[in-house]
C-alpha cells in the first residue's frame, strides 16, 4: 500500500497493515480475553456520529491498538453501545474509510475508552 492510499475498511486491508508492523504481544495483550489479539497501534480517528434530529456531526478521536475486527479509541465524549457510524483510520501506511459500531464505552478520568467493531461491507 502507498502511504497516499485510501482503502475501504475490510479485513484483508487491516491484516496487510497488521501484517507489515506485525510484533510480539505485550504480556497484558496474551492475556486478554480476545477472540482476535490487538496490536498497539496509535493514530488518528475520524468520527462521523449520527444526530438525533438526522445528519451526523464530526470529530476526532486517538487509537490505541487494532485488530482485524476493531479497534480501540479515546474520546472526548462518551457513546452509547450499539451506534453505529462511518469512520476513517489514519495511519502512517494507509488511511481507512468504512463503519463502526460502538461494542462498549467506559468513563476514566477525563476521557472515554471505546472499543469500535468493525462493520464489513457484504461484497
Amino acid at each position: 500500500m502507498k502511504i497516499t492510499e485510501i482503502c475501504a475498511l475490510s479485513k484483508e486491508a487491516i491484516e496487510t497493515l497488521l501484517n507489515g508492523r506485525r510484533t510480539e504481544l505485550p504480556d497484558h495483550h496474551s492475556r486478554a480475553r480476545r477472540r482476535v489479539p490487538r496490536w498497539p497501534f496509535p493514530g488518528t480517528v475520524e468520527l462521523w456520529i449520527p444526530e438525533v434530529g438526522g445528519g451526523e456531526r464530526y470529530t476526532l478521536a486517538t487509537s490505541l491498538d487494532l485488530s482485524v475486527d476493531g479497534v480501540g479509541i479515546r474520546a472526548d465524549e462518551p457513546l452509547p453501545s450499539g451506534m453505529e457510524m462511518a469512520i476513517a483510520i489514519h495511519e502512517p501506511e494507509v488511511s481507512f474509510h468504512g463503519r463502526a459500531v460502538v461494542a462498549h464505552c467506559t468513563a476514566l478520568e477525563n476521557e472515554f475508552l471505546i472499543g469500535l467493531r468493525f462493520e464489513f461491507e457484504d461484497l
